[in-house]
């Protein structure tokens, strides 16, 4: 991979590691970027337990039931603005949003800003030294061209919402814990709420995805991986608001 340096990209970078309610994400989110300067990157950490769904979701005919049906099982919701279908989230899931200028001379476009969050985050893992491929991984849930595996696994997805002025990169990284689990979550959804078998939502196998710890066979878990990106940030030199 080529080398990335964020100091011949930005002046100024940002961290943020607080937490937020479910319902809360994408708005602390658009706040965040309603005052983003156009040489700042602003990283921000975040876990939640629930299911986030996209807006194609929300289309399918039984959404609302299956919805009730995450409820009952105390599973709390929240439809993103974001590309994308359903993710889960519990402890073991790392979320990372990546905001920054839509103004930005060189990833501004939405390609241009998939392949950023593609390469950075190939950057942040590289002390784990794996062969990182970004590419659809076929079964896993919120499939998408910029997902992250290894060896053919599905450890990490990106969705982009974008506003007037600002990107919001979205990337979810399985980081331990029970993916199986986290799997028959989506698979009882799509279940319920796409009793058509509509193409165009995933049929998800478990087995297409895998945990960073499993795949790294480590015991990386959420805050020794934040810790370990944090370090990787540092060594650019930037100016850094850690909060």
């Amino acid at each position: 991979m080529t080398q990335m340096n964020l100091d011949e990209l930005f002046d100024n970078l940002q961290i943020i590691d607080q937490a937020v309610a479910l319902s809360d994400q994408l708005s602390f989110d658009t706040a965040l970027t309603s005052s983003i300067l156009p040489n700042t990157l602003v990283v921000r950490f975040w876990t939640a337990k629930g299911i986030l769904f996209g807006r194609l979701d929300s289309l399918l005919p039984r959404f609302k039931e299956a919805v009730a049906h995450c409820h009952q099982n105390a599973m709390e919701t929240m439809v993103r603005k974001a590309g994308g279908l359903a993710v889960a989230c519990d402890e073991g899931v790392l979320n990372i949003s990546l905001l920054y200028s839509k103004h930005h001379a060189e990833f501004g476009g939405l390609n241009e800003s998939y392949a950023f969050g593609v390469d950075l985050m190939k950057h942040l893992l590289h002390d784990l030294r794996l062969d990182i491929e970004a590419g659809e991984i076929e079964h896993s849930y919120c499939p998408g061209k910029y997902d992250l595996s290894v060896a053919g696994k599905k450890f990490a997805g990106m969705a982009q919402y974008r506003t007037k002025d600002a990107v919001m990169l979205m990337i979810t990284i399985f980081v331990d814990g029970d993916q199986n689990r986290r799997s028959h979550w989506i698979r009882d959804f799509y279940a319920i709420a796409n009793p058509l078998n509509d193409p165009n939502y995933p049929r998800v196998d478990s087995d297409a995805m895998k945990t960073l710890a499993e795949l790294s066979q480590t015991e990386y878990d959420v805050e020794s991986l934040k810790r370990m990106m944090i370090k990787r940030l540092d060594i650019f030199g930037l100016n850094i608001d850690d909060r």
